[in-house]
């Protein structure tokens, strides 16, 4: 258990380092570079992933395609990133470098009150964004049998911020209301990967997945399960309050928080 507490409080000071790291390039970045460029934009923000978004004026609204990207080229000089959104209206454009030719292109533009999008190009974001989780499981059934858990996750993001891969470990007890002194320890170890589509004009994201665990279960021999897993997430401070549902063998509900050094909400 000290052991435990000791990597939970590691890990919740590396996050309070990198968002304090990433505080302090964005004021640079708006100290230093942003004057230069206030005629196309007056505003730099960080996107709930890390990346610098830019609030574009009309002498950049107005500038055709080729005259916008060497605008963006200086900003890329100066960020030091490989995605950079801009925004303006409704309408948001994605620029970052193409994989074959590592070339700066407007990879997507898109208008959040249109159900289509401009263009569509999938396009990788930050690499590889990683977070960690940490949550109670609880279960049980109309014949008063139980299950109470500790589940932990360790994952990162694989594409647009919206796939994601994760290791997991649940560790608890199972047994029956009448019969508590029976209670059996278990443990499982797994993969888990989700789909998530993100609200970001309220802060909430549903999502869907599956999960796959070997399960030790006190005597009994190891057992490989499957499991569909959903649920909700808001974006609170440095991380967000998840609530979900896994269906498999049992149906149990879930409840935590995800820590993620690149998750902000403005």
């Amino acid at each position: 258990m000290k052991r435990f507490i000791f990597i939970l409080c590691t890990i919740l000071f590396s996050l309070q380092q990198t968002q304090a790291q990433d505080s302090k390039k964005i004021g640079l970045f708006r100290e230093k570079v942003l004057p230069e460029y206030n005629m196309y934009f007056n505003a730099a923000d960080l996107t709930v992933s890390g990346q610098l978004s830019l609030f574009a004026v009309e002498g950049y609204t107005k500038m055709n395609i080729e005259d916008k990207g060497a605008i963006m080229a200086k900003i890329f000089s100066a960020w030091k990133d490989s995605i950079v959104q801009v925004r303006y209206g409704s309408k948001r454009e994605i620029w970052g470098f193409t994989g074959e030719t590592r070339s700066l292109q407007l990879l997507d533009v898109f208008d959040l009150n249109s159900t289509l999008h401009l263009k569509t190009t999938i396009i990788a974001s930050r690499p590889h964004p990683w977070f960690f989780y940490l949550g109670a499981q609880f279960g049980g059934d109309n014949q008063h049998d139980i299950n109470v858990a500790l589940n932990l996750r360790l994952g990162f993001f694989l594409l647009l911020n919206r796939w994601d891969l994760a290791t997991t470990f649940s560790g608890g007890l199972t047994g029956n209301t009448q019969f508590i002194s029976a209670a059996t320890g278990w443990s499982n170890v797994g993969l888990m990967s989700r789909v998530h589509f993100p609200i970001k004009k309220i802060g909430l994201s549903p999502n869907i997945g599956g999960q796959i665990t070997m399960s030790v279960n006190g005597s009994t021999p190891a057992q490989v399960n499957g499991a569909v897993v959903a649920g909700l997430s808001w974006y609170v401070g440095i991380g967000c309050l998840d609530i979900g549902v896994q269906v498999g063998n049992v149906v149990t509900g879930m409840i935590g928080f995800t820590l993620a050094p690149k998750i902000r909400r403005k």
